[in-house]
């Protein structure tokens, strides 16, 4: 955590809420598959004496925070990935070939079939929101971004402030790293976990977060389900009867309540 003083006043990102999990998008434009949970940050702002500035006073939708996404270890960017898609296709000689991978890379070895890595809403600018003390403070939503690879990465965020017309052009404020967080893909992802606290007390003060009130099981958990479920009809069907009967549709009713749409796998909707 890195934290600069400009205007007689230093300020400092702190991380609210860190990311956990996600499953990994696609690369199309529009795929989105958002980290659970949201990340959140706050920005504290003290003055000369450092004492804690009052941030109701402060136009706060001017501030920004930028989002990049870093390795494991946080020292190197893994800004590009490469589409397997687009790779040039060589016939292999060799017996059960494994398939090109995805290949994560920093801006310096950038190509023109090379993506961005981290998707979506990169950037987030300054809310007065209330936490879940009822106090105020600067905070910084990233509802909308998704990572293209799997993996274990963490995030860096970068504050800036707007540029003054008579002073430096806008610079670097302060920076943070989030904790580690797993990119799954589609078969191991195992689904979104219950919305945060925080979350909720945002999400009903205006941000647009998705809520979530249970978790939501992954597409192979519920396909795990129905094979529990189908088991459990060839049971009830041999025992016969009335009863064989009920169980039967006791079952496909189960299976009802537990089908979801593939959007749900991401919390989408």
């Amino acid at each position: 955590m890195m934290a600069y003083e400009r205007n007689n006043r230093t300020y400092e990102l702190q991380m609210a809420q860190n990311p956990v999990r996600a499953r990994m998008c696609g690369f199309g434009e529009k795929d989105r598959r958002p980290m659970d949970p949201p990340p959140i940050l706050k920005l504290v702002v003290r003055n000369e004496d450092g004492t804690l500035a009052d941030v109701s006073q402060m136009d706060v939708n001017f501030y920004m925070v930028i989002a990049d996404i870093y390795s494991a270890d946080q020292t190197m960017p893994c800004t590009l990935v490469t589409n397997p898609a687009m790779a040039p296709q060589t016939t292999s000689l060799i017996p059960n070939a494994v398939e090109p991978a995805m290949s994560v890379m920093s801006l310096a070895s950038s190509n023109l079939m090379a993506s961005r890595n981290l998707t979506g809403s990169t950037v987030a600018s300054g809310n007065l929101l209330f936490n879940l003390e009822n106090e105020p403070g600067v905070y910084f939503v990233f509802q909308d971004i998704s990572v293209r690879s799997e993996g274990i990465f963490t995030l860096k965020f970068s504050f800036t402030l707007p540029p003054s017309p008579d002073g430096p052009p806008s610079s670097v404020m302060a920076t943070v790293f989030s904790e580690q967080f797993t990119i799954f893909s589609a078969k191991r992802f195992p689904g979104m976990t219950e919305s945060t606290p925080l979350s909720k007390c945002f999400a009903k003060q205006g941000i647009k977060i998705p809520i979530r009130k249970e978790p939501r099981i992954s597409r192979a958990k519920r396909m795990a389900g129905g094979m529990v479920l189908d088991g459990q009809e060839r049971r009830g069907s041999s025992a016969g009867g009335e009863g064989g009967s009920a169980g039967i549709s006791s079952s496909n009713q189960d299976r009802d309540m537990v089908s979801e749409s593939d959007d749900d796998d991401d919390g989408q909707g």
